[in-house]
């Protein structure tokens, strides 16, 4: 279980790393558009950075989390990533 919960949780964080260049990728974007274009990429930026900031405190919770605690926090951890990963989707179509 130790093993799988690590690995579980080492994706978890590449996932995320990548999603963070993303947004770094989109920053670049928001910097070279138009003062029109500029607003959205803001807002889409904004709103990215907080759900990657909170699926980054679910990924510490269930880090922290002990055995008993973990397959529950894993639960809500899976739904932040699908939240955010939709969401990262939906910006690429946009951008």
């Amino acid at each position: 279980m130790f093993e799988k919960r690590k690995a579980y949780e080492s994706n978890l964080e590449a996932q995320l790393a990548m999603w963070k260049a993303d947004i770094d990728v989109l920053r670049a974007k928001a910097g070279r558009a138009e003062v029109s274009a500029k607003v959205q990429y803001d807002k889409t930026i904004d709103s990215l950075e907080r759900t990657h900031a909170e699926a980054g405190q679910r990924l510490h919770s269930l880090q922290e989390a002990g055995d008993e605690t973990w397959e529950s926090l894993k639960t809500g951890t899976e739904k932040a990533w699908t939240e955010l990963r939709d969401l990262f989707h939906h910006s690429r179509g946009k951008h």
